[in-house]
């Protein structure tokens, strides 16, 4: 009986199941102020364009008291975001919420402190990621701005 190695299989499986299917992630990160103040516990979402039928994986990020994220991809959790173009979602998090327990309590909702504009929840706000990536994914809102929608929790 002849015998085979096997190893060269093996690593072949290993390379392709390791390599992401090509999918190379880059560092974004960026800022969202408010009239030039920080916005706080903001999620930041970049929902990829559909390009022949596939878009890359969605990638979010949440703000910290200086208002600075950094994105990771939703699914695989890895951080970074694949290049290419993005519209990008703003929303509001009520950060004490999460901590209450919604059987215990009836009222648990707070308002959200920013006027967050239409356009940075119905998709109209467009962001490229470069192949190198990027430390200027910052986005600016002015309370001056019309037609404004209130988010969050």
């Amino acid at each position: 009986m002849k015998n085979i190695n096997f190893f060269p299989y093996v690593l072949c499986i290993l390379v392709f199941c390791f390599s992401g299917c090509g999918s190379k992630t880059v560092s974004v990160s960026g800022k969202v102020t408010f009239d030039g103040e920080p916005g706080k516990n903001i999620t930041v979402l970049f929902q990829g364009e559909l390009v022949d039928g596939k878009s890359p994986e969605a990638a979010f990020g949440t703000t910290n008291e200086r208002g600075e994220y950094s994105l990771s991809l939703i699914h695989s959790r890895k951080r970074g975001a694949i290049p290419g173009n993005y519209a990008v979602f703003i929303s509001w998090k009520d950060s004490k919420a999460e901590s209450v327990n919604i059987a215990e309590t009836t009222n648990i909702t707070n308002s959200c402190p920013y006027k967050i504009p239409t356009r940075a929840t119905n998709g109209e706000m467009i962001f490229t990621v470069p192949p190198e990536g990027t430390k200027n994914a910052d986005f600016e809102f002015r309370s001056t701005e019309e037609s404004f929608k209130p988010s969050g929790v």
